[in-house]
């Protein structure tokens, strides 16, 4: 609605009313009485002057028509039938009756009013307006069609405040635009800077996004919005969750603070944190403070990944990847890791680690410069280190078995270790162990050592039952009374199993 046109209404309203008086004692008449079919006062019949058939008023070129009119000394006013109130080039009113009350000070219009201008039309069954406040009002239903911008408002209540240029749509507000629709509790807009704050569950549908709030505000000309309280904005595939939501829909970028959640409809996985931020444009989705990626699989089980930092963007052939940066650690029942940074495919689940990563598969203990871990039916299926490769599982409380390389390519089956290929300087420490009983435990019988250029392992239930030694093979067994307990460890051994997550809470631990 434009603000000028109530403004000028209203003003004639008032002048109108303020100014029969003069009109009746003959003095000087502001507002002039153009024309009727009949004017006459006749007390028996109603204590007012009456004017009757075609009347016309005008006041500084605003024409004021009706059927018939009532002009009491109090000032008070009634007109009936065919209402009409027009300023060329402006406004023109029409309605079926108007009366202005001087004590409670409240024009009524009422009967189909419709208000019209250059650039909005207003329609209702009545309309008020509170002179000492200078309200605008309808409480029996309303709709608002702009032709400058297509928007058609429709509320139960509504309201338009002259001072402030401020409007109140209240119940079953709805706000319909051919790029998106609105509906809220209580709606407010300020006419000048063009801003609409929302008050109550709130939603707001486009072509691109849909929004849900229970508090917010939307800056209508720069096309930017802020979102409180349960806020939510749904995308392409991509929802935004948070306690609040900064959106820029020019840009296509949102913000999301406290319990922020960054979701890809697409796929069983989502960000949280306490801030984050997505740009559709690239797809581009940051999450930091108490970062966390959920996925959960087919089979029930989840991956909990926790970093400073976590960043999700498509590669080239738009397949979602995620980057964690700085203090990554990770839970999954199969597997668990640690390390600085890493990268995550999250398509068919591959995993980069990089910088001193650390990771743990049932009984074994990976460590390297980076591992490359692929899945199949999220299940391990190859793991990959490359460069300074270690592989440790404990034997018991004082023996460890070993596998040190320079690369090392491992092969599971049922995420159970199966194969090893060492390549370049292979080395290996492994603690045989005699078959136990049901009476006896198993008991370690000796030490095998060995180094070779290329060393290949066959594994069965977590045991070496096979190896073959590549190229100047070095080999030798030795019983455990000969075993020289100094002997027991490779050069850059270390064991950080207290480093391991337990859990999906362990993830946000900072072990020593």
């Amino acid at each position: 609605m434009n603000h000028h046109s109530v403004f000028s209404l209203v003003v004639f309203v008032l002048l109108l009313f303020s100014e029969f008086c003069s009109i009746a004692q003959g003095e000087r008449k502001v507002v002039k009485l153009v024309r009727s079919d009949v004017s006459e006062y006749d007390k028996s019949i109603i204590d007012a002057q009456r004017v009757k058939g075609n009347v016309m008023f005008i006041y500084e070129g605003t024409q004021f028509f009706c059927d018939s009119a009532h002009i009491f000394s109090n000032k008070d006013f009634n007109a009936y039938g065919n209402i009409r109130i027009i300023k060329p080039g402006e406004f023109n009113v029409t309605a079926g009756w108007m009366k202005v009350d001087q004590k409670k000070k409240i024009a009524t219009l009422g009967e189909n009013v419709v208000l019209k201008d250059n650039q909005m039309t207003l329609t209702s069954p009545s309309l008020f307006y509170a002179i000492d406040s200078e309200v605008a009002s309808y409480n029996a239903g309303g709709k608002i069609v702009s032709n400058a911008n297509k928007n058609i408002l429709t509320s139960k209540e509504g309201s338009y405040h002259t001072k402030t240029e401020t409007f109140f749509f209240r119940k079953n507000v709805v706000l319909k635009n051919p790029d998106y629709t609105v509906n809220s509790d209580t709606l407010r807009y300020h006419d000048r800077t063009e801003v609409a704050y929302f008050f109550g569950p709130s939603t707001l549908k486009g072509k691109d996004s849909d929004i849900y709030c229970e508090n917010g505000w939307y800056d209508t000309k720069k096309e930017i919005c802020q979102f409180n309280k349960n806020a939510l904005v749904r995308s392409e595939k991509t929802i935004l969750k948070g306690d609040s939501i900064y959106y820029n829909g020019e840009k296509g970028f949102g913000e999301v603070f406290k319990n922020a959640v960054i979701r890809d409809t697409t796929t069983n996985f989502f960000i949280s944190g306490e801030y984050g931020y997505h740009l559709e444009s690239s797809k581009l989705s940051l999450i930091t403070d108490h970062a966390l990626l959920t996925q959960i699989f087919e089979d029930g089980d989840s991956l909990f990944l926790h970093a400073d930092t976590l960043r999700s963007q498509p590669d080239s052939s738009d397949k979602d990847v995620l980057y964690a940066y700085r203090g990554v650690r990770f839970f999954k029942t199969d597997m668990q890791g640690v390390c600085d940074s890493m990268k995550y495919a999250i398509s068919d689940s591959t995993l980069v680690l990089f910088s001193k990563p650390v990771m743990w598969s049932d009984e074994n203990q990976i460590t390297g410069d980076t591992i490359i871990v692929t899945t199949s039916k999220n299940k391990i299926d190859r793991m990959f280190v490359r460069y300074n490769g270690f592989i440790i599982s404990q034997s018991d409380t004082a023996h460890f078995n070993q596998i040190k390389g320079r690369n090392i390519d491992s092969k599971f089956v049922d995420n159970e270790l199966r194969s090893v290929y060492i390549e370049g300087n292979g080395q290996l420490i492994y603690f045989p162990e005699e078959e136990s009983s049901d009476s006896l435990p198993s008991k370690i019988i000796g030490m095998n050592q060995g180094e070779c250029s290329n060393i290949h392992l066959s594994i069965e239930d977590n045991a070496i039952n096979r190896i073959r030694l590549e190229r100047e093979a070095n080999s030798k067994f030795q019983p455990m009374k000969l075993t020289d307990p100094k002997t027991f460890l490779l050069d850059g051994f270390k064991w950080t199993e207290n480093a391991r997550p337990k859990n999906k809470k362990d993830v946000f631990l900072k072990p020593d």
